[in-house]
């Protein structure tokens, strides 16, 4: 498949954000970064959807669970439909 080239307005300060992120990945262009970027977010977005939630385990062993305000559309989609097709009466 061909590429595409893309253009995005960035802010000065979320294109230092980007460049300090292309070089802490060791990539070498801010495609590569806006891809990864890409995965991680259809990555977070499938866990949700199915259920999961993300945690972090810190080095003292405690466990907390991320919050990601922007998914919140994902989440609550996903909760509505659960409601939707939960039956009113159980089984049985």
């Amino acid at each position: 498949m061909a590429d595409t080239r893309v253009q995005f307005d960035f802010t000065e300060a979320a294109l230092n954000e980007l460049d300090a992120l292309k070089e802490e990945l060791g990539v070498k262009t801010r495609a590569e970064v806006v891809r990864y970027a890409l995965r991680l977010m259809q990555w977070l977005i499938q866990q949700i959807t199915n259920g999961g939630r993300i945690l972090v385990e810190r080095k003292n062993g405690e466990v907390q669970s991320v919050v990601f305000p922007f998914l919140g559309k994902v989440a609550e989609t996903k909760a509505q439909k659960e409601e939707a097709t939960r039956p009113l009466v159980a089984a049985g």
